[in-house]
């Protein structure tokens, strides 16, 4: 090689090392703390003297749901409702996860927890489907434990700071006319006493021309149709690009939005850390998909998010939601789980939100109050003058019609 060849080689070395290096580099002011801020965990075993063994873990399917029932050694039983992603990740659920908590004291269960994604390359499988299997054992397994204490599981978790919770009603309506959906939600409105609504921008993880004019047709309608009283959210699910999320940003900004909900991909931590940056008069809220706390840890430390929005069952759980909890308040951010549900799905985030002190708002329900609840649980999934109530009674708080096992069909 000769002097010339060299110097070309030099140069394109240096050139590839330029682009390289700041694509692999931590964002500014991203410091990987260990350990995470801990949650408070009270000692089970003082609650419960005796172990809680656990004699069994089934997947039902009745009702038209997925019921995953943890039973202990004296047939005392804790359930979780599953949400729809369950029924494609059965093989995971029975394959990695349960042998973790079959035949063990459920006392230790947040070792269990960690068992199941550590041990046997567990972790390898990492992710929401993973995770998912094992947020929804957990959770039955805190409905176990609450229901042997005879306490409601806030009262396990530390101490309740709130019995009810404001909430906002949400659509997920992207292709009717606004003035439409508009209506539908002034009906919502007017059943529940909610004082806030959350809208759906852009076209769900694309942003058409169509999406596009909608978006911007609807954003002044609804501050004219809810009028200044009304808090107003806004989720584009990943719509737009940075530029994008910028400018739609902002109008959400002229028009008094409060939260705009994942503008970019959610794997877009630069694109959203760009948005954030650029608007000063509303709060980047995003997280649903998420279940790393080194990426919670990142997303709180580094801009991206005002507002951490992890999914309890995707997440893992109700421990892992609260250590989440606990990186967000050392990093002066809020938390408000992505909790859709207006079934027994909810039940777990009511005992988060009783206990958490950095809840951020308004949290979100979905259900048509026109409609009825599921005639199959107790207590109907009600919101009342604005607000949902904690309940008091042991558990998760929800009580299942015995005739409902009659006809489920065992899953795994």
């Amino acid at each position: 090689m000769n002097r010339t060849q060299f110097l070309k080689t030099l140069g394109g070395a240096a050139a590839l090392a330029a682009i390289v290096a700041p694509l692999g580099a931590r964002p500014v002011g991203y410091r990987q703390a260990e350990p995470f801020p801990a949650w408070p965990f009270p000692d089970l075993t003082k609650r419960l003297p005796d172990p809680l063994l656990i004699r069994s873990v089934e997947l039902l399917r009745t009702q038209g749901e997925f019921l995953l029932v943890v039973t202990g050694q004296n047939g005392e039983r804790g359930i979780a409702q599953c949400n729809d992603r369950m029924p494609h990740l059965t093989s995971l659920l029975r394959g990695l996860v349960l042998p973790h908590f079959v035949g063990k004291d459920a006392r230790d269960l947040r070792q269990l927890t960690d068992n199941a994604y550590r041990l046997n390359s567990n972790y390898k499988y990492a992710g929401m489907p993973l995770w998912n299997c094992i947020g929804s054992v957990e959770i039955a397994c805190w409905d176990l434990i609450g229901q042997t204490a005879r306490q409601p599981v806030c009262q396990l978790l530390g101490e309740s700071l709130r019995r009810d919770y404001p909430v906002y009603v949400s659509d997920f309506d992207r292709a009717s006319d606004p003035a439409l959906v508009f209506e539908q939600m002034q009906k919502k409105l007017a059943v529940t006493g909610a004082t806030g609504v959350k809208i759906k921008v852009g076209g769900r993880m694309r942003n058409t021309p169509d999406d596009d004019a909608r978006t911007r047709r609807l954003v002044p309608l609804a501050r004219k149709m809810f009028g200044d009283a009304i808090t107003i959210y806004a989720d584009a699910n990943g719509s737009y690009t940075a530029k994008e999320g910028v400018e739609i940003g902002r109008l959400l900004e002229d028009h008094g939005v409060a939260i705009f909900e994942e503008p970019c991909n959610f794997e877009d931590e630069d694109g959203l850390r760009i948005v954030n940056q650029a608007l000063t008069k509303l709060k980047l809220a995003g997280g649903e998909q998420d279940t790393s706390l080194y990426k919670f840890q990142r997303l709180a430390q580094t801009g991206v998010y005002d507002v951490l929005q992890p999914d309890l069952f995707y997440n893992g759980g109700l421990a892992r939601a609260l250590q989440v909890a606990k990186i967000a308040e050392a990093q002066g951010k809020t938390i408000a789980p992505h909790t859709p549900k207006a079934d027994p799905l909810i039940a777990p985030f009511w005992h988060f939100a009783a206990v958490v002190p950095n809840l951020y708002g308004l949290q979100e329900f979905v259900l048509d109050p026109g409609e009825a609840t599921g005639t199959w649980f107790t207590p109907a999934i009600r919101v009342q003058n604005g607000r949902m109530t904690i309940p008091q009674t042991p558990g998760l708080g929800i009580a299942y019609d015995e005739s409902i096992w009659k006809s489920a069909e065992k899953i795994v």
